[in-house]
C-alpha cells in the first residue's frame, strides 16, 4: 500500500437529538429537521473533496484523501449544524469520528465501525479522532487544534487487543479542556469584536456569532460571485479572544493588512491584525471592489 492510500481517512458523522425531537413534534417534522442537517453536512463533505458519500437516515459516511481535509470538513459540518436554530427548545447537534481507513485493515466496513465507536463514546457537538490519525496531521492543523506539542510527544499507544477482538482506537477530543479554554480566554488581550463589510453589507463577529463564512455558494454568509472563488472558500473565526482567517479553497485567500505586504493563505490559517482586506482567489490589489474588508473595534 502506498503512502497516499494509507493516509486516506473515513469520517462518520451523525445528528444527535432527532429522537427527542420526534417525541415532541412527531417523526415527520423531526425527519425534516435531521434531513436539513444532513444536506448541509453533505455539501461540506463535497467541498473538501469527500468521496464514497453515503447519506443515511441520521448519519453520513465519507472518505477523504488526507486527514486535514477530513477534519476541516468535520469542523465545517459542525458549524453548519450549530447555525440552525432550535425547534421547540431542542437543538440538533453533530457528533463525528475520523479514523485512517488503514486502521480497518483496508476494509471500509471495519474502518466505519471504528469511527462509529468513537462517536458512540463521545458527547454531542464533539469531533473525535483516532490516535493514529493525530500523528499524520499537518503542522497547520496541529496549530489550529491546539496540539502543537504532539509533534514532539507522540500520543501513548493503548495495549494491543487480543486477535479475536476489534477494540476501537482511543478517542482524542479536538477541543481544549473547558478549564484551559477559560484560562486562555481570560488571558487573551485582543478585542473580541470584528466588523466585516462587503458591497455595502456589514457583519459583526463576536462571542454570539464567532464564525463568518464566505464563498461562491449561496449558503455562505458572504457570497462572492467570481469563478476563482470556491463554493466554501474561507472563514473568519473568533477563538480565545483572537480572530483567524482560515482558507479551505482551491486558489487560496489573499490577505492585505494595513502596514504589511499582501500574501496568500492556502489550506492554512493565520491570525488577523487590526485592519485589512481579503480577496477570495484573487489579489486584493487587482480587484478591490470585490474584496472583503475587516476591522477590529
Amino acid at each position: 500500500m502506498n503512502e497516499r492510500a494509507s493516509n486516506r481517512c473515513l469520517l462518520y458523522a451523525d445528528v444527535a437529538g432527532g429522537l427527542r425531537l420526534a417525541v415532541k413534534l412527531g417523526e415527520a417534522e423531526a425527519g425534516y429537521a435531521v434531513e436539513r442537517c444532513l444536506n448541509r453536512m453533505s455539501r461540506c463533505a463535497e467541498a473538501y473533496s469527500g468521496s464514497a458519500l453515503d447519506v443515511r437516515a441520521d448519519a453520513l459516511v465519507a472518505s477523504f484523501a488526507d486527514a486535514d481535509s477530513a477534519l476541516l470538513a468535520a469542523r465545517e459540518m459542525r458549524e453548519r449544524v450549530r447555525a440552525l436554530p432550535p425547534m421547540s427548545g431542542i437543538k440538533l447537534v453533530l457528533r463525528a469520528g475520523v479514523v485512517l481507513e488503514s486502521e480497518g485493515g483496508g476494509d471500509a466496513g471495519a474502518a466505519e465501525k471504528l469511527a462509529a465507536a468513537l462517536v458512540e463514546g463521545s458527547n454531542p457537538d464533539t469531533i473525535s479522532v483516532s490516535t493514529e490519525l493525530t500523528q499524520i496531521l499537518s503542522p497547520s492543523m496541529r496549530r489550529m487544534l491546539g496540539k502543537a506539542d504532539e509533534a514532539s510527544s507522540p500520543a501513548p499507544q493503548p495495549p494491543a487487543p487480543a486477535p479475536s477482538e476489534a477494540a476501537p482506537p482511543a478517542p482524542v477530543e479536538l477541543r481544549q479542556d473547558a478549564t484551559q479554554e477559560a484560562q486562555a480566554q481570560a488571558q487573551a488581550q485582543a478585542p473580541r469584536q470584528m466588523r466585516v463589510s462587503f458591497r455595502g453589507q456589514n457583519w459583526v463577529i463576536d462571542a454570539a456569532h464567532p464564525t463568518l463564512l464566505f464563498g461562491r455558494e449561496t449558503g455562505n454568509d458572504i457570497v462572492v460571485s467570481d469563478p476563482r472563488v470556491s463554493r466554501q472558500h474561507a472563514r473568519i473565526e473568533l477563538r480565545n479572544g483572537s480572530f483567524y482567517l482560515a482558507d479551505s479553497s482551491t486558489n487560496g485567500t489573499y490577505l492585505l493588512e494595513e502596514g504589511s505586504p499582501e500574501h496568500c493563505v492556502k489550506r492554512d490559517e493565520c491570525m488577523l491584525s487590526e485592519k485589512g482586506h481579503i480577496g477570495c482567489g484573487f489579489s486584493v490589489a487587482d480587484n478591490m471592489s470585490d474584496a472583503v474588508a475587516f476591522a477590529l473595534d
